[in-house]
């Protein structure tokens, strides 16, 4: 007659009568199966009946989501109005299900579902170094593994022999060679006090906004006289310190070409100075400053390879840092007044170069909330000991912002166990409350501590946010290709990624068309942009139909706009234009 077995009798190799539904599959309860379906293998005459109320169950949800999906209009006004997910998208249905529906039906627990990115990435050169990336340092890996000409090099043979030893002893302190005569040779190299002061200046109004590490009248006041005068009263991290602060001026000295050679004159003599006393044994509260200068004059020196310098020199400090008691509040030491303000001030832009400096890569920090006594500083403390001094970038408010939400932030993203989207939200919500800081009182006022200072204001909470949530943006673009903000449940991210990137990218262009020659100088600016370009450009490509105010292409145009301009001056606007292309 032409009829031919079941489905379900043939995969079992048994007579079947060729009806429909069969004998064999009414007696073994799966005739809703017959002819075409079978049952999953593996699961046993005895899952036959759960395998029905699992088909059942799939057709309820086909049917809820038939009916959401006719809502679809209802749905994308609600998400452009309220970030909150639309009721109709509660259940979610993806290619799996059948699978994981089995699998909860035989016993297996899927509530610890984990991202497949959790781990980050390692790459292994062909040297055998090892470099790793959490998975917040996405972004990074794309960048650094991006090649343009390298600047050229200081050729230091010009320097005295011992100079160059301690240089490349760097960071530890080589023997027998005599340290007296060795750091008056390094003094010798000291430019003309006029010059040493204009540095110090343009290193304070160029990057006061971005950290607060000394003050002027630390650098001015102090420093100056006393190495100058040849005062017994400083010792070699001292004058690393000078030295480290003269070199990132050159970087920041608008007046000359950017990456100046001067700049890896001063540099090499400061490490040379910092190693005439041992960094791990000798080490005080100018030797983390020393560190941490240098962590920034490696990331603002427009080599590429200095970065992963960058990165071991801050944490190298944090640990000289906790070493010495640093995040114990001053007080515990009797330290008061000035003192004891400049030390609470210090921490909390140390910790606050940590907490970013692990987000951009993904590289969990090494202190906890729980370790931290150091109390923050009060505003009227602010007002009293920074009279005469350039303005902050963050000060009181930022310090807040930084035990409040960055350092939770980090645990939170860095987790090596996802949080619950629950958590997430919660973070989210506390984010936009408390990182609100009081705008500059003339915001016209074009001084360039001001400018820049109101610019890393503007979107400061843009950043977290858009740290927070992109690792369920990135979750939702791959799950749900087609529509990521309707069939997904991390819709929410998916919008609130998207308008952070474009609040990170319309500053980041605003600022640089008012101080392009500074902008495109720090790194760390094209970092967070690329980083914001990414969520961008992902929804451009893929998902550019989603109804989505700015348009996502427009704003990937704007982009590469930027990038292009700064690609001139910075390496990395330079690798982040190639990446934004392709």
């Amino acid at each position: 007659r032409g009829e031919i077995a079941c489905a379900e009798c043939r995969r079992l190799k048994i007579k079947c009568d060729r009806l429909v539904p069969c004998s064999t599959c009414v007696k073994r309860g799966c005739q809703t199966l017959c002819p075409n379906g079978t049952i999953p293998p593996g699961q046993g005459s005895r899952f036959v009946l759960a395998a029905t109320d699992h088909l059942h169950r799939k057709l309820a949800k086909f049917e809820a989501r038939m009916h959401s999906l006719e809502d679809s209009a209802l749905t994308i006004a609600q998400t452009t109005y309220n970030l909150e997910p639309h009721p109709l998208l509660s259940t979610r249905e993806d290619v799996h299900t059948d699978t994981q529906a089995l699998k909860a039906i035989s016993g297996v627990n899927e509530e610890d579902n984990v991202f497949s990115d959790v781990s980050g990435s390692l790459h292994i050169s062909g040297s055998g170094i090892n470099r790793f990336f959490g998975p917040s340092g996405a972004s990074e890996v794309r960048i650094t593994s991006t090649s343009i000409p390298r600047l050229p090099e200081l050729d230091n043979s010009y320097l005295p022999p011992e100079i160059i030893k301690f240089t490349h002893a760097f960071p530890f302190t080589p023997r027998n060679i005599p340290i007296a005569s060795t750091q008056r040779s390094i003094e010798s190299f000291l430019p003309p006090i006029e010059r040493a002061i204009a540095l110090c200046d343009t290193f304070l109004e160029n990057l006061s906004w971005m950290f607060h590490i000394v003050s002027r009248q630390l650098l001015i006041s102090e420093l100056i006289p006393a190495i100058y005068q040849g005062s017994a009263l400083y010792g070699p991290h001292d004058l690393a310190l000078l030295f480290s602060v003269l070199a990132i001026g050159v970087l920041v000295d608008l007046s000359v070409e950017p990456y100046h050679l001067e700049s890896q004159h001063f540099y090499q003599l400061a490490q040379a100075a910092l190693v005439l006393q041992s960094v791990m044994t000798e080490s005080s509260v100018v030797t983390i400053k020393v560190l941490h200068l240098m962590s920034i004059y490696n990331g603002l020196s427009g080599h590429e390879s200095n970065l992963e310098r960058s990165y071991a020199l801050i944490n190298l400090a944090s640990k000289v840092a906790t070493q010495i008691g640093f995040h114990i509040d001053p007080s515990s030491w009797k330290f008061k007044g000035r003192e004891a303000y400049d030390r609470r001030v210090y921490w909390w832009n140390l910790l606050a170069g940590i907490l970013w400096n692990s987000l951009v890569t993904g590289r969990p920090i090494g202190i906890s909330a729980e370790f931290i006594t150091c109390k923050i500083p009060t505003v009227e403390e602010e007002d009293m000991y920074q009279q005469g001094e350039f303005p902050l970038g963050f000060g009181v408010w930022g310090f807040q912002a930084t035990y409040t939400c960055l350092l939770p932030l980090v645990h939170i993203t860095l987790s090596a166990k996802q949080p619950p989207y629950e958590q997430v939200l919660e973070m989210d919500a506390k984010i936009r409350l408390a990182v609100n800081p009081k705008p500059d009182s003339d915001p016209s006022d074009d001084r360039t501590a001001i400018s820049m200072r109101t610019f890393v204001r503007s979107h400061y909470s843009h950043l977290m946010l858009l740290y927070l949530h992109r690792p369920f943006f990135t979750r939702a673009m791959t799950e749900h290709p087609s529509n990521p903000l309707l069939l997904s449940p991390y819709g929410k991210s998916v919008i609130t990624a998207f308008h952070a990137a474009c609040a990170v990218l319309d500053d980041t262009c605003i600022q640089y068309q008012k101080k392009p020659l500074l902008v495109s100088r720090v790194w760390q600016i094209w970092s967070f942009a690329y980083s914001a370009a990414v969520i961008v450009g992902t929804i451009a490509t893929r998902v550019n139909y989603l109804d989505l105010e700015p348009r996502p292409l427009d704003q990937l145009k704007l982009a590469c706009e930027v990038f292009r301009g700064a690609a001139q001056v910075s390496s990395r606007a330079a690798k982040a234009l190639v990446c934004a292309q392709r």
